[in-house]
């Protein structure tokens, strides 16, 4: 009888409300791996103090272990990364981390999902000390990772080309989706363009208030809806709203359950989606699942998914934003063969694809000759 492979996954970068799209690709990924992998590997989750409460069906289907922090204070979790962590997962087949960086000290063969190379893009995007921290580790990441997993092509060529990383060992572990729909939205409300995302500066919320004050006199009825968490940037686009003439008009829900965020998609006009820089960009690939046309700003995974299945804008063309959202808004025949587009093009993301290829990303990673706890230099 052949024994399971265990898997340690590194989950304590996750603090339950504070990452954005990554929780729900972890919990979703992860989830999806429940459904449709194998027997033979068998998944153990180290979780930070809130995640049993925050996720409770994803810890209730896997063995969890709990670390004794609540992940706040994150210099804490890293430490807890290279000292508690190391110390339980020795005699684990591979270790799993999905934060985006391999610790100081870890067990081998590591996987590390990366989700973009937002701090060496954009380096001026963060704090000083985030800047050098993430500057000086995830060069560092990707060269040491035994398998590195990626969320798009765009993310994998990035990767291979600037680093010189093994393509053999690069893994495209890609969105899903739950929501599916037989044919383009109709709704009989009054026209909402909606844009899920948390007020970060890239995600450009700003440009997209100009851009529909632009056409809201030529819709009187229509609004403007903001979902997502509060970032750095949220005052700053509050303001923008309220000094565009236009703020009654405009809402901010802040973060809200995935089931209401997935009725107001599927009620809503359009999905603007102008940020600057993504990995993936899952409510892209969501709405276009719903029958939701997508704008998108180019230049970005996102756009990579709209090509062909939606439109695509360079992110500072205020005129031409505007233009294509009072072309949706107006016209039902050129709405629905946007979303005609977006439905196929969604139609080739499933989880149960994305559990198969993270399935392969564990088995390259066991097929890596074992060693204790490693200190290395890429904490």
């Amino acid at each position: 009888m052949t024994v399971p492979a265990r898997i340690a996954v590194n989950l304590l970068h996750l603090l339950p409300g504070g990452v954005g799209g990554t929780e729900q690709y972890v919990e979703r990924t992860l989830s999806a791996f429940a459904r449709h992998g194998p027997d033979d590997i068998v998944p153990v989750l180290f979780v930070l103090s809130g995640m049993p409460d925050a996720h409770p069906e994803l810890c209730e289907t896997f063995e969890t272990v709990v670390c004794p922090i609540d992940g706040t204070n994150r210099p804490l979790r890293i430490a807890a990364e290279s000292t508690w962590l190391a110390n339980r997962t020795q005699g684990f087949a591979a270790i799993h981390h999905l934060g985006g960086r391999r610790p100081a000290a870890t067990v081998r063969p590591a996987v590390v999902t990366v989700y973009d190379l937002q701090p060496l893009d954009h380096p001026d995007w963060f704090s000083p000390t985030k800047r050098a921290f993430l500057g000086w580790s995830l060069p560092r990441t990707l060269r040491s990772a035994d398998v590195v997993v990626v969320l798009s092509e765009r993310v994998s060529r990035q990767v291979i080309d600037r680093f010189g990383v093994d393509p053999d060992r690069v893994v495209v572990v890609p969105c899903g989706t739950d929501h599916r729909a037989d044919s383009p939205a109709e709704t009989t409300r009054a026209p909402v363009v909606i844009y899920p995302a948390v007020t970060h500066h890239h995600k450009n919320h700003a440009m997209l208030i100009e851009a529909f004050a632009r056409v809201a006199g030529r819709h009187p009825d229509a609004s403007l809806v903001f979902t997502g968490a509060p970032g750095p940037a949220d005052a700053e686009v509050r303001a923008t709203a309220k000094a565009s003439g236009i703020g009654p008009r405009v809402t901010f829900t802040g973060s809200i359950p995935e089931g209401d965020l997935a009725s107001i998609m599927a009620s809503a006009t359009l999905l603007a989606y102008p940020s600057r820089y993504e990995g993936f960009g899952i409510p892209v690939l969501e709405a276009m699942a719903t029958g939701v046309p997508v704008i998108v700003a180019a230049g970005t995974a996102a756009a990579d998914l709209a090509t062909s299945a939606g439109v695509v804008l360079e992110p500072d063309d205020v005129a031409g934003w505007a233009e294509e959202i009072d072309l949706l808004i107006a016209d039902s025949g050129y709405r629905r063969q946007v979303a005609r587009s977006g439905l196929v093009r969604a139609s080739n993301y499933t989880w149960e694809a994305s559990a198969r290829q993270l399935e392969r990303a564990w088995r390259i990673a066991l097929e890596v000759p074992t060693s204790g706890p490693e200190a290395t230099e890429v904490a």
